[in-house]
This record gives C-alpha cells, structure tokens and sequence, in this order.
C-alpha cells in the first residue's frame, strides 16, 4: 500500500512523474477537486499506477469548485488504461460538488473490472442526496459487475 498525501503549494502543478508505480495496488489518496493543480496531479498519478486496483480518497473540502474540470476530464477520457485494473474504489467526504460527480462519472466509465464504489457524504453537500444519486444512476459503467454503495449518513 501507498499512502500519498496531495498537497501543492502556491499553485504548482505535478505534470509528469519521473516513474511509473507499476507495482502500486492499494492506494491512500488525501486531494480536492476544487483547482486544476490539484486535479490534474492526481490524474497524473492515477495514470502512472497502471495496476492499481484499490483507491480510497478522502477530500480535503475547498469552498466550492474554482474552475470547471470538464475539459481536464474530458482529455482523460481518451485514455483507455486509465483506471484499467482498478476495482475497488472509496471516496470519503463527497460533497456532490461538480468535479467529484465528474470524477465519479470517469471512473465508473474507464474501470473496466471495478467491483464496487463506496462513497461516503461529508458534512457539506452542493446538493440533495436523492438528486446526486439519481444523477448517479444515469453514468455509464465499463464493468458490468460494478456496484454503488452509499452512506448517506454523517459520521
């Protein structure tokens, strides 16, 4: 297991990675997708751990999304290994924020074997939990064996 702890100061951007974790399979992620540093160098991590298989992310809660990550997302979307092994996956603290249902939506798309997603609310939320999870049930999914779990309750 890898425990990696995302945090960018001033604005610097992680691009590219000097490796690939290539025997990465179990990863502990801590990052926000409220700025595109943030959401970009965890892309590119996510790209460069081509056998991962579990994911667990906590968000670190901004104020709101500062930019919109359509864009960003859509360029992942052309990348077929991205998230190919992956199949498990668990996000703490989801607020219902535009870029984390676009997260969400990319990799219930790329994960071609993902079994199940674990997503647990956090003490803010952009939105009912009925209207995120019928926006949920709308995503496409590369595995037909993946599941949705959720905890609507605050712990």
């Amino acid at each position: 297991m890898f425990v990696f702890i995302l945090q960018l100061t001033n604005g610097h951007l992680m691009e590219t990675l000097p490796c690939t974790f290539n025997n990465l399979k179990s990863l502990i992620l801590w990052t926000h997708f409220c700025e595109r540093p943030a959401i970009l160098s965890t892309f590119c991590l996510l790209m460069n751990a081509p056998n991962l298989e579990e994911l667990e992310i906590t968000i670190d809660r901004g104020d709101s999304d500062e930019i919109e990550a359509n864009a960003v997302y859509q360029d992942t979307q052309l990348t077929d290994a991205f998230c190919a092994n992956l199949q498990v996956v668990k996000i703490d603290d989801i607020g219902w924020l535009p870029n984390e249902m676009c997260f969400i939506e990319l990799v219930l798309s790329k994960a071609k074997v993902l079994l199940t997603t674990h997503l647990r609310l956090g003490c803010l939320s952009s939105k009912s939990n009925e209207d995120a999870l019928c926006e949920l049930m709308t995503y496409r999914r590369a595995s037909p064996h993946a599941q949705v779990f959720f905890n609507g309750e605050i712990e």
